[in-house]
């Protein structure tokens, strides 16, 4: 069973069109998109932290429902990165795992004490509301962890500004402190009754759950504080969408408001287990999770080729896969799957450029100057399993050739992937 509100406050601080071919497939990649027919997520879509079930969920902007993630600890806060990349603390696991677009799970941060809110500042460091040890705590994309602001008062909720200010929800002084990008702290708002989430809507001005009072409050970037709804029962996270919609969960109910720009107030969810923080999809992760081919790869000329096209006139950061222990799994199913794949990647000349086998292990040479090991990691998708193969390269306009081979002949079904890095 998950905190609600009264245990909260009792405690100061808390404890993926695929196609069959043995041919070509034709990827385009144009300019930040990459263009294919299969879409992840529309933006708009809201997730939410299922505190006690451990899931997150997913709600179309009509409230049709869908499971993301499930096996968490306590998950709680939420926070999108630029490339889409879902970010989750678990309370009760005190870790963040990170949630990729196409729902691959790996672990970001461990060794924190009650992680509750998360943010992303606008030069994409994540930043983490650790209740217990009373700290703000400050990760680099490649997870560096660096300590921005300590002595707080079970920080929860965290959002910035768009000037880079960080505000956060002290949950047992009934106060927001604002955080300058420096680190200079000033008290913003007093008085208030355990406040919660925290969010900026799009006139600027910052939402705050107030689970004590039930109300979620409005702050204008000078301080001055309306209400701008009441009557709620620990309510818990706030989230504004574009179009003026603002959301707020309700844990004991276990349910989600909307309320819209007029200020009509409906139930929009219904059935959670202590819904706590949510996030909207963001503009720059509605495109194409991953675009991708399985075949059966056979020997000589039969193996698995696949072509793609790097369009505009930058250059593009891709990650190439070749997937085959993977495919055993649900929710493929796969029992001839390819055991150990290698990977060659191809110039519109027909030049190897680049090839890996075994991910955890870089063959330098081509592209390739360096090791890849973590870069693949920090990637948001490495392979699940040692024997698959990840290319990571930074190529210009062109044509390009994806090659996909079984170790010592052998044979078996495959899949090759291109992933957008930018």
């Amino acid at each position: 069973m998950g905190k609600t509100f009264f245990q909260r406050a009792s405690l100061m601080s808390r404890d993926r069109v695929r196609k069959c071919v043995t041919c070509h497939l034709v990827f385009a990649i144009a300019g930040a998109l990459i263009v294919a027919s299969t879409v992840r997520a529309a933006v708009g879509d809201l997730y939410e932290a299922d505190f006690s079930s451990g899931n997150i969920f997913k709600f179309t902007p009509a409230g049709a429902k869908t499971t993301f993630a499930t096996g968490l600890s306590s998950p709680a806060g939420l926070a999108f990165d630029s490339a889409g990349n879902l970010f989750v603390t678990n309370d009760s696991g005190n870790s963040i795992t990170r949630i990729t677009l196409s729902g691959r799970k790996s672990t970001f941060a461990t060794g924190l004490n009650l992680p509750y809110g998360l943010a992303f500042d606008p030069s994409g460091n994540l930043y983490e509301a650790d209740e217990g040890s009373g700290s703000i705590f400050e990760f680099t994309p490649t997870g560096a962890r660096s300590t921005f602001a300590a002595g707080l008062n079970s920080p929860a909720g965290l959002a910035f500004d768009a000037s880079g200010n960080l505000f956060v929800g002290n949950f047992t002084a009934g106060r927001i402190d604002k955080i300058t990008p420096t680190g200079i702290r000033t008290t913003f708002a007093t008085g208030l009754s355990f406040p919660d989430g925290l969010n900026f809507n799009s006139s600027g001005n910052l939402l705050e759950c107030d689970s004590g009072s039930g109300n979620v409050f409005s702050f204008t970037p000078a301080g001055t504080r309306t209400t701008f709804a009441g009557g709620f029962v620990q309510n818990s996270g706030v989230v504004a969408d574009a179009a003026g919609n603002t959301y707020v969960t309700q844990n004991a109910a276990g349910n989600i408001t909307k309320i819209s720009t007029g200020g009509v107030r409906t139930i929009f969810a219904t059935g959670l287990a202590n819904p706590q923080y949510m996030a909207l999809e963001p503009a720059s992760s509605s495109v194409l999770g991953n675009i991708s081919t399985r075949s059966f790869v056979q020997t000589g000329d039969n193996v698995m080729i696949g072509g793609f096209i790097i369009q505009g006139t930058g250059p593009k950061k891709v990650i190439l896969r070749a997937i085959g222990p993977e495919l055993m799994r649900p929710p493929y199913n796969i029992p001839n799957f390819l055991a150990d794949p290698t990977l060659e990647l191809h110039d519109g000349t027909g030049a190897l450029i680049a090839s890996n086998n075994n991910w955890q292990t870089t063959i330098i040479g081509g592209i390739i100057t360096h090791d890849q090991v973590q870069d693949i990691m920090n990637s948001g998708h490495p392979p699940t399993q040692p024997s698959e193969s990840a290319i990571i390269g930074t190529l210009q306009p062109g044509n390009y050739t994806a090659i996909v081979r079984g170790v010592n002949d052998t044979t078996g079904v495959a899949l090759v992937e291109v992933y957008d890095l930018n």
